[in-house]
């Protein structure tokens, strides 16, 4: 008989609000080490990459994942599904908010390429995706804004003239006012898509690197020591004293594979960092056919942060969100 060691699958249970756009959740497997093969009862609301890749979210419904040991095949997990329209959340008694106080939410919009203010910015809140609007202004002169808010979490989106809409998730905690610092980009005038790194107070360094192939043969590495190639790519902001914005402009599509990267910097000789795990990274990537896709740092040991890969004759987005321990690269 078989020595069967724990593991397991986790988040065990998720639940989406339906979306316009594909979300995606990487698992993280627990325990002891092994290959695992998943199975989606319904393909059609959610299904899991070879990688451990969860995508739902576009159709409402159940589905349950069946997470096999590859090599043992008498070890079985399960990962539960659940996709609801918006309106569902803000009905149901689970999610109905004990409102509490008022909490001031003070935070402040930047432009991703020259890090400055942006002024005007209207600025919508909402419970949930497609929910009602809990509150709305437009950010002043200095980029900033500020609104009455009960304790939770909401999604934001940022609309501006000449700038890609943004949406994301902001944080009211009920200790106090806390800021919320959103990063817009210009909207993209020819160029292929635009990559923003944003990250918390640790570590200090966090670097952008882009790799792929060059127009008319060999390969390119955009990074903070080669910050232009022609044809290629731009690391637009360079930030070495926390939270970021750092962007880099890709400048054309050749067949061949990208690869985009977070190379914790700081943290670069260590062998067991968790630093770049801890950071609260977060990448968004806006195409030029109008997908805006964000990629959270894995909770895994690392300096080494593969976020994901472009097909460069198909232009098809691939989620790695694997780490990996590398002093440089």
């Amino acid at each position: 008989m078989s020595e069967l060691n724990y593991w397991d699958i986790f988040p065990q249970s998720i639940r989406f609000s339906k979306s316009d756009e594909m979300q995606f959740i990487p698992l993280s497997m627990r325990g002891s080490e092994r290959s695992v093969e998943f199975e989606s009862s319904n393909p059609a609301v959610a299904e899991v990459s070879e990688d451990g890749v969860l995508t739902a979210g576009m159709e409402v419904g159940n589905a349950m994942i069946m997470v096999r040991d590859s090599e043992n095949r008498n070890t079985l997990r399960y990962l539960q599904v659940e996709v609801r329209d918006s309106s569902w959340f803000a009905n149901h008694p689970d999610y109905v908010l004990d409102l509490g106080e008022n909490v001031t939410l003070q935070g402040s919009v930047i432009d991703a390429l020259s890090t400055n203010a942006v002024a005007g910015v209207l600025m919508t809140i909402r419970r949930n995706s497609g929910g009602s609007i809990v509150a709305q202004q437009i950010t002043d002169s200095r980029g900033e804004y500020e609104v009455e808010l009960y304790e939770g979490v909401y999604i934001y989106e940022a609309t501006a003239q000449n700038y890609i809409s943004s949406t994301g998730l902001i944080s009211v905690a009920a200790s106090g006012s806390i800021g919320q610092h959103i990063v817009m980009s210009p909207e993209l005038n020819g160029q292929v898509a635009r990559i923003v790194l944003q990250w918390g107070e640790t570590p200090r360094d966090l670097d952008s690197h882009l790799r792929g192939p060059r127009p008319g043969g060999g390969s390119f590495h955009v990074s903070y020591s080669d910050d232009y190639v022609e044809d290629c790519g731009e690391l637009d902001v360079d930030d070495t004293s926390s939270y970021g914005p750092e962007t880099i402009t890709m400048l054309r599509l050749v067949a061949g594979t990208y690869l985009y990267s977070v190379h914790d910097y700081t943290n670069r000789n260590s062998s067991t960092s968790t630093g770049l795990a801890n950071s609260n990274a977060t990448v968004k990537l806006f195409f030029h056919d109008g997908q805006e896709l964000t990629f959270n740092v894995p909770d895994q040991p690392g300096t080494l942060w593969n976020v994901f890969e472009i097909d460069g004759a198909t232009g098809v987005i691939t989620p790695l969100n694997e780490m990996e321990f590398e002093s440089n690269i």
